[in-house]
């Protein structure tokens, strides 16, 4: 099922890219080659809430045919009240994607972009909650795992504005996660994975919001 997701997101991909290229002569955006850097604003709210913490940031670099090689770093702390009725959960960790966008220019400041990612995280969990009898007394059961490890596939569609006359832009876009591989515990698995979302869901859609800076 997965490698059916994939390959019908990659066709997507090459579809719209081969469309793309094809019109690029009569695109009316400029195509600045060169490097960037951005941050992830949206995650920076998230600082105020009681249930999840993140950061992230990234780089890319806008060749000359259109293609943008890209790498993001990020980091996540996840507290999800619904992981256990009786009990809390905690997933921590760091995780990187690397991928590859093709721009589609629009306009002179806004264009739209495809791509692909490849992601991977490294992170630990700790969890308890309370197992409850009206003949034994209540008992608390805790575990922490370390060192754990999960990887998955990105397809992307997002967008870009550049503000006028700036090397500024005000980017955002949507992206559906594949998860590829985890380690998997018995009899409670893991509930989320920083970077990829709640674990038992083998496609996650993610949305996200940047601004970013080309030299």
């Amino acid at each position: 099922m997965k490698l059916r997701l994939l390959l019908i997101f990659s066709t997507i991909f090459t579809f719209f890219a081969l469309r793309a290229f094809a019109q690029s002569q009569n695109a009316v955006a400029s195509t600045n080659t060169g490097l960037s850097i951005y941050i992830d604003y949206g995650k920076l709210l998230t600082i105020p809430t009681d249930f999840e913490l993140k950061g992230e940031a990234g780089i890319s670099f806008q060749l000359k045919n259109r293609f943008a090689p890209h790498v993001q770093l990020g980091w996540a702390r996840l507290e999800p009240g619904g992981a256990f009725e009786n009990g809390s959960y905690t997933s921590e960790g760091m995780y990187a994607r690397a991928g590859v966008n093709y721009l589609l220019p629009f306009d002179a400041t806004n264009s739209f972009y495809i791509g692909v990612r490849y992601a991977r995280s490294q992170f630990e969990e700790t969890g308890s909650y309370q197992i409850s009898s009206k003949i034994w007394p209540s008992r608390i059961e805790k575990y922490t795992r370390k060192d754990l490890q999960a990887d998955w596939f990105e397809v992307v569609f997002g967008t870009e504005k550049r503000f006028k006359q700036s090397h500024w832009y005000l980017g955002g876009n949507i992206s559906l996660r594949i998860l590829n591989n985890k380690e998997k515990f018995s009899p409670i698995d893991t509930y989320a994975i920083p970077g990829y979302g709640r674990a038992f869901d083998q496609t996650v859609p993610a949305l996200n919001v940047y601004l970013k800076y080309s030299f």
